[in-house]
């Protein structure tokens, strides 16, 4: 591994990644997911090295609002899900740890956009929002996996409900989905954790 997950969370919270750091997350991720031996993987993996998901920021005004920060973003989350499902002796498999770490938020693929404008004396936000296929956050995410590889059942309530209640329908299936994805809850921690007191 050539990533140096200190280096990388100290230039997050300056609020930019160097050339450096953003081919590393690449190069860490790619290396992940080329792992999995899954019927379409391959094809998943060119969608990410296409698309703008190595450059893209994670949102336009809170965490990882700078190139690369999806990414960054994504990688992270997958490293302090794996860390939790392991302290709390889950045997949720490698591979879908992976997929639901590192893709829960696909629906960001090339829906940002640099913003040149400015507002008055200050800076207008880094990035705008154009999403031309609205159709939901997770929904979205787990559109894009479907379309290269078959999820398996938890890798679907992993991403689909990665949201928790900041999804509007999650209060009235939230009974039967951690019934049936325990691990649900480690996958919106982390995501909360790496957003929130990482920034990225």
């Amino acid at each position: 591994m050539t990533l140096d997950m200190k280096v990388l969370l100290e230039e997050a919270k300056k609020g930019a990644l160097s050339g450096k750091v953003i081919r590393d997350v690449k190069e860490e991720i790619l290396g992940h997911l080329s792992g999995i031996k899954r019927k379409g993987m391959p094809g998943l993996v060119q969608y990410l090295e296409t698309s703008d998901f190595f450059h893209a920021p994670a949102s336009t005004r809170f965490h990882g609002n700078y190139e690369g920060g999806l990414a960054a973003h994504s990688l992270l989350v997958y490293t302090e899900f794996d860390a939790l499902l392991s302290r709390y002796g889950s045997s949720l498999p490698d591979d879908s740890r992976k997929i639901a770490g590192i893709c829960h938020d696909l629906c960001k693929v090339e829906v940002y956009k640099k913003n040149e404008a400015r507002k008055g004396r200050f800076p207008a936000k880094p990035y705008t929002f154009e999403d031309e296929l609205p159709v939901g956050h997770g929904e979205k995410s787990l559109w894009i996996i479907g379309r290269h590889i078959e999820p398996t059942e938890k890798e679907m309530l992993l991403v689909r409900w990665h949201m928790g209640g900041y999804d509007k329908n999650y209060e009235m299936n939230e009974e039967v989905i951690k019934r049936k994805c325990p691990e649900l809850v480690l996958l919106q921690s982390a995501d909360r954790i790496v957003s929130g007191w990482h920034n990225v």
